[in-house]
């Protein structure tokens, strides 16, 4: 819409989601080991955040979840990565930190995110709107690594997240910048194991049928044969 406002014609728009390496990223990766690393124990429920600490992807939000869970909730939360809100949300998280409920490991090397997923029951990704009231248009990388870990995931039904993930089936969905709705998908989560992993599986099943990075580089050959008249 923002390329057909500036007189692009539809036809030549082709709109292709990212991807992810289904093999990179997939359950049993390191998971048990990291979470020993981290003093994370097998039997606790993990909830996490994997990305960048910016204006629209919504980790105030997810810190403001938090603080409105109750502290006897067997869950622990795990908060990877850094960004312009990093300093904010663990001043957010204080308390919370010092608890033993709330882990920060900063950046991390790429390598490294696999395991740190695996090492997660429910994985968040609580985008908001964008800031000055355009359209949210962003392919958010991490959604589909989060589906191809075959976890469960709470996500803000905005712009194509919405669209990839299915309410219900592949994820909970809530409405952007909600923290109550965020605080209860995750409580739900958090007591319903059955649920995590019938969402987890459906997430990875989607993930591996229909955005691999494989399927990326093939919209983009169909896109060009289409539009050049070209066939097989």
């Amino acid at each position: 819409r923002n390329l057909e406002a500036r007189g692009v014609t539809a036809e030549k728009i082709i709109v292709n989601p990212n991807g992810v390496d289904v093999e990179r990223f997939r359950p049993g990766v390191g998971g048990v080991e990291a979470r020993r690393e981290l003093g994370l124990k097998e039997t606790q429920v993990v909830a996490g955040f994997v990305g960048t600490f910016g204006p629209w992807h919504g980790v105030e939000k997810f810190a403001g979840a938090i603080k409105s869970i109750p502290a006897e909730m067997p869950v622990r939360f795990l908060l990877v990565g850094s960004g312009s809100l990093h300093t904010e949300v663990e001043k957010q998280l204080d308390d919370e930190v010092r608890a033993g409920r709330v882990i920060f490991t900063g950046s991390v090397n790429h390598e490294r995110v696999p395991a740190l997923l695996d090492a997660c029951d429910i994985l968040v990704a609580p985008h908001v709107p964008l800031a000055d009231g355009s359209e949210f248009f962003g392919s958010p990388t991490k959604l589909f690594e989060y589906m191809a870990m075959g976890k469960a995931i709470v996500a803000s039904r905005l712009g194509q997240i919405g669209e990839v993930l299915t309410d219900q089936e592949t994820a909970l969905l809530v409405e952007p910048g909600n923290v109550r709705e965020l605080a209860a998908a995750i409580v739900k989560l958090v007591e319903a194991d059955g649920l995590r992993r019938e969402l987890g599986a459906n997430a990875r099943e989607v993930a591996e049928r229909e955005f691999t990075w494989k399927h990326n580089a093939q919209r983009v050959l169909d896109a060009y044969r289409f539009l050049t008249g070209l066939q097989d």
